[in-house]
């Protein structure tokens, strides 16, 4: 019985700690698409302002 209730409590550590990655993950995979979007609206003025220097 105590090896049993040893092996739940390791296993529940493993969920434990699959969960915080799971959610760890799922913040950087939002802040990667914020970051995506933010370069390509700076790509996008660039150009813009590349355009207007270049058409001076």
């Amino acid at each position: 019985m105590n090896n049993n209730t040893d092996m739940n409590q390791v296993a529940q550590k493993l969920l434990n700690k699959l969960a915080l990655q799971e959610y760890n993950n799922s913040i950087l995979e939002t802040q990667l698409e914020t970051l995506q979007q933010q370069n390509q609206q700076l790509k996008q003025e660039n150009e813009s302002l590349k355009n207007k220097k270049g058409g001076k």
